[in-house]
């Protein structure tokens, strides 16, 4: 049963993501599904950087993924407002990564972009989970799909990407969202990971799409098309 089963293992391993210009999939959709094994390989400087200071140290984006006036937001994806989250689950999580709390600044919300206009919001409250417990990261504006940090109590953790709005109250007298993990992938095996792909996507969006996009800055080490070449053909989902 998933119950007894460590959570990344339990559920289908990929990447979702916008579709990046250059790449094989399925322009059906809002978004694309890659294999795990198809994606390209996080650089050290970001693996070995917690504190995320490669991306701190780019310029703003213009039109960021910072809560708007549009954003349906709750509690604040920041130190304080995570910290709230987490004390109000009790004495099972007693700490939080580090590059979890290096996400948790409105300096790196404010670095981060994506094509489909997504936000960060840590939700009403962490939603429990078989191991553990969701901490909601990220919302596209049109509620199509939503990231979260997997919070093990065994002090493990990751990236999962649900349909379901997990962590929120529900609207209207509606009930809240229950975990459904059909309908939820394994996306990053840590933060850091989440934070690198996304960035290096929608860069490689908006650097493919300049009479739509903002111009973007990137790392001095950063070659789009590398990266861009480095996704192996796979089927999409």
């Amino acid at each position: 049963m998933i119950s007894l089963m460590n959570m990344r293992e339990s559920l289908q391993r990929g990447w979702i993501t916008i579709g990046v210009p250059g790449t094989q999939f399925d322009d059906g959709g809002t978004y694309a599904t890659y294999d795990a094994d198809a994606l390209p390989a996080v650089p050290r400087e970001v693996l070995e950087d917690p504190e995320l200071s490669w991306l701190r140290a780019l310029a703003p984006a213009d039109g960021s993924m910072a809560p708007n006036s549009w954003s349906h937001a709750t509690t604040p994806l920041t130190a304080v407002g995570v910290e709230r989250l987490r004390t109000a689950v009790g004495p099972t999580l007693t700490s939080l990564p580090a590059d979890l709390r290096a996400l948790a600044d409105p300096a790196i919300h404010e670095r981060l972009w994506s094509a489909t206009d997504a936000y960060l919001d840590a939700g009403d409250h962490l939603a429990p989970v078989p191991g553990g417990h969701l901490l909601h990261l990220v919302s596209d504006s049109q509620w199509v799909l939503h990231w979260y940090a997997f919070l093990g109590e065994d002090g493990t953790s990751g990236v999962v990407c649900s349909a379901e709005p997990l962590g929120y109250d529900g609207f209207e007298g509606e009930e809240p969202a229950q975990w459904d993990p059909e309908q939820s992938m394994w996306v990053a095996d840590s933060t850091i990971e989440f934070v690198w792909r996304w960035w290096a996507d929608n860069y490689a969006f908006a650097a493919a799409n300049p009479e739509l996009c903002p111009a973007l800055e990137a790392p001095p080490w950063f070659d789009v098309a590398a990266y861009v070449a480095e996704y192996q053909s796979s089927p999409t989902r």
